[in-house]
């Protein structure tokens, strides 16, 4: 196969030309948006909670090309990493403060709750030590919050972990479809809009796919089909946006009090926020919601001369799936075929209904996932 220094782009432009039509036609954001490529294809709970990466910044997040860590186990690390000792409390409150506080906890007849220990704590400093009652009582929540934190996590963790579980589970993403409305819309690269300058990711942002899943977009048959006039006819019988929401072990406040802080405490080692929320960090975005769609019907024209061996060669690739949609075709769940002639190229892809696929993201900073706006 021959390759093209300059098809990366013209594939590139293509893609951000369906990318633009199917946020339109779909009334998706592109300050949020993010195209998978491929697309997930879940069957169960595990396999549409194991697409829940923490998401690169790109536009098109080609699941082959980056390596993405998991949503919990970014969090897990980052939760074990905190920890608010006694001798910070005590460094804050004073030592004779803090000696004081001891008496009078080891003078009740019963402890208190931990959960109500802040609220004690704050109670008797107003009387016994009004200066450092604010301090005491914000050093007393962060050392509760770490607590139930990781009390929470424990169950997720180890040999017997439960698996890290999300909202919505697979049978509800199938129920929400099933409510959901539809669309139809077609694309014609004649005519389309390339321009992703007033996305959340503006600038280069290449798609790595050519013709198929898993080819190069710089090969010159991707070339002469990024270049080629494409017409699409898409319809799909439901589509929704769905929230994603971790389970049970997840507490935003804790994340929220990680990414604020750089200091130790909270952090064990200061040096881990950097790890994670740095300008090169591994949690620097995370999932807001998941666009997912059923009953794909997807039909592709192309004029693209290719010849006969290139035809042979795009028909030899018919199921790994094709631009735009990157879906590889599974037995009675995804269907590709492709008919092919001097001058004419014809694509079709169909998904079989009851069956969700995960087209995309909406995607967030974390300042902004944890509603902190930034």
């Amino acid at each position: 196969m021959v390759f093209d220094a300059i098809s990366t782009d013209a594939i590139t432009a293509v893609t951000d030309g369906w990318y633009n039509q199917l946020a339109t036609s779909l009334n998706l954001s592109v300050r949020s948006f993010q195209l998978l490529q491929p697309p997930v294809v879940p069957v169960d709970d595990r396999s549409l909670w194991g697409c829940f990466d923490v998401p690169p910044e790109t536009l098109k997040y080609n699941r082959w090309y980056f390596s993405q860590p998991d949503f919990f186990s970014q969090y897990a690390a980052i939760a074990n990493g905190l920890s608010f000792p006694d001798s910070a409390f005590a460094a804050d409150i004073g030592a004779v403060t803090y000696a004081k506080w001891m008496d009078y906890l080891n003078s009740l007849s019963s402890p208190p709750p931990p959960n109500t220990l802040p609220t004690v704590w704050f109670q008797w400093a107003m009387v016994n030590a009004p200066s450092v009652a604010n301090i005491g009582r914000t050093d007393l929540s962060t050392q509760l919050l770490i607590n139930s934190a990781q009390a929470a996590l424990q169950p997720f963790e180890g040999e017997n972990a439960r698996p890290a579980d999300f909202s919505p589970s697979f049978s509800d993403l199938k129920t929400t479809l099933l409510a959901s409305q539809g669309a139809s819309f077609s694309f014609d690269s004649a005519h389309d809009n390339p321009d992703v300058s007033d996305s959340w990711v503006p600038g280069d942002d290449p798609n790595y796919f050519g013709m198929w899943t898993g080819s190069s977009p710089a090969i010159r048959i991707s070339r002469k089909f990024a270049l080629s006039r494409i017409n699409i006819s898409a319809s799909f019988t439901h589509f929704a946006c769905v929230t994603v929401t971790p389970g049970t072990w997840y507490d935003s406040g804790l994340l929220h009090l990680a990414m604020v802080s750089q200091s130790t405490p909270p952090w064990i080692d200061s040096s881990d926020w950097e790890t994670y929320f740095g300008a090169s960090g591994t949690l620097t975005h995370a999932i807001g919601s998941l666009l997912a769609v059923d009953g794909i019907t997807l039909t592709l024209t192309s004029d693209a001369d290719f010849t006969e061996e290139e035809q042979a060669i795009v028909k030899a690739q018919v199921s790994m799936g094709y631009w735009p949609v990157y879906c590889p075709a599974q037995s009675s769940v995804i269907s590709n075929t492709v008919t092919t002639s001097p001058g004419s190229t014809t694509i079709s892809m169909q998904s079989a209904p009851g069956n969700p696929v995960v087209l995309g993201f909406n995607v967030f900073g974390i300042g902004n996932y944890l509603g902190g706006g930034v």
